[in-house]
């Protein structure tokens, strides 16, 4: 707080993001006055690269409003989650352009009442029978499915018991339903065998991600799974950045290890290597009955569209009879993982497509962006509260679109921002 004294002469390199999410201040709307003083010298300075308007599809490359130039250039892409190319695969998009003018643009009611479609309905079971589980429950957004599920299950008095690097939307889910929220360090089951031993009580969920966003590695699943069953806690797994991507059916993660049966709930979302909008929540059909009448952001928010349900069956129908793509995909991310880590950077512990190059202090990642910006690529710029302080990154997303001449370049302006050799 002894930061903030002129909202009008305010230097944005004197604060991070972080300042303004833990501003209180006697005004509930006060923060906003400072954050627009930080915002506009950050422009003017030319460090704001979030939120500029994207003109053309989401391939390798892509034209951007450029808000410092006023016009619109073209950008390498290395931001998108098009893992697989379906997003602008022309039979995925012949799909959606002919339901519209079946089904119109939206389903324009609530899912309980008449915004439920046979499409609707036929990707609800596609997916149950893709991930072998016996129902799904189609969301509007990938967010809703963990904010709906969580809030559905959990009571005050119940306990979540959250991988620290679990997503935003596992956490705002524990946090709604009024559940206490206890964090183990990643992927370190003996911490994790550690808290669920403390309690004393069953009703009890952990949840954790297949791939972790951020990171790029993988749920150590196989120990985890061994001492929820111990324990008797459920397990919630986040396939989002799995689904399609891992085990040989890609189904993810949980039948990368070989252990789909012992999941009680799988979440995912649509909008990763689906390449379209939306969630799902797979498992027992008597359990997502209940949630289907129950969770609120799957009962109160509007259906998924018709059109996006059809993209999706077909691409589950393109992934089923040729999975080329994904090998191209694996092509690429070890290329790119392997000139990385040559070049020198830090990228963790990533063993997927997701690759984090680290950067770990928020005023050298704005002139990081800054500079690769400016020479035209375009990654996720990671910073508080995203991940933890000492962490930020620059975020690579791969997708089997892109070249090898296309990666030589990305690690190129990389080189050039970090002033490799």
């Amino acid at each position: 707080m002894d930061k903030f004294h002129d909202p009008d002469h305010m230097n944005c390199d004197d604060f991070t993001q972080a300042d303004f999410f833990e501003y209180k201040g006697e005004d509930l709307f006060e923060v906003k006055d400072y954050f627009w003083a930080y915002y506009q010298d950050a422009i003017a300075k030319k460090y704001m690269v979030y939120g500029n308007p994207i003109s053309t599809s989401p391939g390798a490359e892509f034209r951007v409003y450029d808000r410092y130039l006023g016009a619109e250039r073209d950008f390498l892409n290395f931001c998108s989650y098009n893992y697989l190319g379906y997003s602008n695969h022309p039979d995925v998009i012949r799909t959606v352009q002919e339901t519209v003018g079946k089904y119109g643009t939206g389903a324009v009611s609530a899912p309980l009442l008449s915004g439920y479609y046979d499409l609707t309905r036929q990707l609800e079971e596609a997916i149950a029978a893709f991930k072998k589980k016996e129902e799904a429950v189609v969301f509007p957004t990938g967010y809703g499915v963990n904010l709906g599920v969580l809030s559905c299950l959990l009571k005050p008095g119940d306990t979540a018991v959250l991988d620290i690097l679990s997503h935003a939307s596992i956490y705002d889910g524990a946090r709604l339903a009024g559940a206490e929220i206890k964090v183990f360090s990643h992927n370190n089951a003996a911490h994790l065998e550690k808290i669920l031993k403390s309690l004393n009580h069953k009703r009890v969920i952990v949840c954790i991600e297949g791939v972790y966003s951020m990171d790029g590695d993988l749920a150590n699943l196989p120990e985890i799974v061994e001492v929820c069953k111990r324990y008797g806690a459920k397990i919630l797994l986040d396939e989002a950045h799995a689904s399609l991507i891992f085990g040989d059916s890609g189904r993810g993660v949980a039948e990368y290890y070989g252990l789909e049966d012992q999941i009680e709930l799988t979440v995912g979302t649509f909008s990763k290597s689906f390449g379209a909008i939306g969630g799902f929540v797979a498992g027992e059909r008597k359990l997502m009955t209940y949630l289907r009448l129950y969770a609120r952001s799957y009962v109160f928010s509007c259906a998924m569209a018709p059109h996006t349900a059809a993209g999706i069956l077909k691409v589950l129908e393109l992934f089923g009879n040729d999975k080329s793509c994904r090998e191209k995909l694996w092509e690429n991310t070890f290329y790119m993982q392997r000139k990385l880590k040559e070049a020198g950077f830090d990228i963790g512990n990533t063993a997927s497509q997701v690759i984090p190059v680290i950067v770990g202090d928020d005023r050298k990642l704005r002139e990081l962006s800054k500079s690769i910006y400016s020479k035209g690529l375009y990654t996720g710029v990671v910073t508080f509260p995203a991940v933890s302080k000492k962490r930020t990154r620059l975020r690579l997303s791969m997708s089997s679109c892109h070249t090898e001449e296309q990666i030589d370049t990305c690690i190129s302006i990389l080189k050039s921002a970090f002033e490799y050799p």
